[in-house]
């Protein structure tokens, strides 16, 4: 037998071991090996806030957690898991604050500047990885479970919707006009905030609250009656 075949073999089987005991974890989880999954979570965060996603690898992050590759596969089937831990969590909180923001009784110019506010807060908070959720066809996030992108393309669709809403309320009440649908331009609204990953970077000249202002007031003086 090839010594490389059989070297191979026992990887294999080791993982599939390593497997099996990470979903009879999960099946009835204690608070211990939740707490350790969200500490590596927080690790594999501050280390692609570091070097970028695509950079990142298991290694990096058991080294930044204080374990070994081994651990890491114990609580998460691989990097992918963690990025979809960390992009579920921005995306529900960013949601969360968007839902809020829409059902106050303040006018749309108003509720639209604080969505904006709130996207490039989320933005900065979470930079690069949530970043990855905007220029990445979700369909090639490899390695994430298929109810948890869905679960991640919902929230988008509902953050889409609640910005939708809240430039009809405007036009309905007179403080907006445009030739386009309410429809574009809330995609156009989106866009403009996600274009921000080409060129953003925090802690630089420009704060996420100075550009989110920036953005807004060339929403709203565009979007003026």
């Amino acid at each position: 037998m090839n010594p490389a075949d059989g070297q191979a073999r026992n990887g294999k089987a080791a993982r599939s071991n390593i497997g099996r005991r990470r979903a009879r974890a999960r099946s009835s989880p204690s608070e211990a090996y939740l707490n350790r999954r969200k500490e590596l979570i927080d690790a594999a965060a501050r280390v692609m806030s570091r070097k970028g996603v695509k950079e990142t690898t298991v290694g990096d992050i058991a080294a930044e957690a204080g374990t070994d590759r081994a651990s890491i596969y114990y609580y998460v089937n691989g990097k992918e898991e963690l990025l979809a831990e960390m992009l579920r969590s921005a995306l529900t909180a960013s949601t969360e604050s968007i839902q809020a923001i829409a059902a106050s009784p303040e006018p749309a110019s108003a509720k639209l500047r604080r969505i904006v506010h709130t996207w490039m807060a989320s933005y900065d908070a979470h930079f690069p990885y949530l970043y990855v959720w905007v220029y990445e066809d979700p369909s090639r996030l490899q390695g994430i479970d298929s109810e948890v992108l869905d679960e991640m393309i919902d929230l988008s669709q509902q953050g889409y919707e609640l910005v939708r809403e809240v430039i009809a309320q405007g036009v309905r009440d007179g403080e907006f006009r445009s030739s386009l649908p309410v429809g574009v331009l809330a995609q156009s609204a989106l866009g403009l905030v996600a274009w921000t990953y080409r060129w953003y970077i925090p802690a630089h000249e420009l704060t996420a609250r100075d550009v989110a202002d920036g953005l807004a007031d060339l929403m709203l003086k565009g979007l003026a009656a």
